[in-house]
């Protein structure tokens, strides 16, 4: 037990002075799309010394990374365009956040069935943690 606490201790202790939650840091992996029923690499999330990174998966190679941090409430409800009433955490910058939530979240027509959806100026899309 003392193995636990001193290890939870240790976990609470590094998050909090890199700056980022276990929540956030919970977004930390490669998230597929489907398409043609097929799920297919898209973003992967990165952490590295207590900074984020997403990039994405084209023609089979991963782009150049590109930092992101944590979204807020304000930032969310601003990119909705309505109020957040669910706990959500969230990564991202201005063109693009990775957002998650409880599944089967609805804001206007879009429902997010896996809850991980893509935030783009594209509209939202459905992720699949891999």
């Amino acid at each position: 037990m003392k193995l636990f606490i001193s290890l939870f201790i240790t976990v609470f202790v590094s998050f909090a002075f890199s700056g980022c939650s276990p929540e956030t840091a919970s977004l930390v992996g490669t998230y597929a799309v489907e398409e043609n029923g097929q799920l297919n690499e898209f973003i992967r999330i990165e952490q590295q010394g207590g900074k984020f990174t997403l990039s994405e998966k084209q023609n089979g190679r991963w782009l150049t990374p590109v930092e992101i941090n944590p979204v807020s409430k304000a930032a969310l409800e601003k990119m909705l365009k309505e109020p957040v009433n669910v706990s959500f955490t969230g990564l991202g910058n201005d063109n693009v956040a990775v957002i998650q939530v409880p599944k089967g979240w609805k804001a206007g027509r879009f429902e997010c069935k896996t809850g991980v959806w893509l935030a783009t100026i594209l509209g939202p899309v459905d992720l699949h943690k891999q």
